[in-house]
């Protein structure tokens, strides 16, 4: 019977770890791993980011992980660069880039030539087909 119970113990232990491992450190590791990728082939250096502010956020219905990052060579805006495991439509390592001018209350850019204009715009916009 004792050893039942040592096994039953042990299976709640292991599953509870694996529960544990699975809802906090893993997306956490997740989004490092898939926004660095994401800067990667913006042809961002590390030694050009000013400062990483990292959070839980919730975009629309989706929850995940927000990173918001200042570069050294563009003060004038905030980016934001965030990871859901949910974004399933996301065609680049599930995340999503929103940059905010700083210098215009915190407003979010949205059109195209907008988006161009600054220093590190989003990867996929100036492909044709935007896939």
């Amino acid at each position: 019977m004792k050893k039942y119970k040592a096994i039953l113990v042990m299976l709640i232990v292991v599953i509870t770890g694996l529960l544990v491992y699975d809802n906090y450190f893993k997306p956490w590791n997740d989004a490092n791993e898939r926004i660095s990728r994401y800067m990667v082939e913006q042809k961002i250096s590390q030694d050009n980011i000013k400062e990483v502010t990292k959070e839980k956020a919730k975009k629309a219905t989706y929850y995940g992980i927000l990173y918001k990052v200042h570069y050294k060579d563009d003060p004038n805006h905030e980016y934001h660069y965030f990871y859901s495991d949910n974004y399933h439509a996301l065609p680049i390592n599930k995340v999503l880039l929103q940059i905010y001018d700083l210098s215009d209350n915190n407003r979010l850019l949205k059109s195209y030539d907008e988006l161009s204009s600054v220093k590190h715009p989003p990867i996929r916009l100036n492909k044709p087909d935007n896939k």
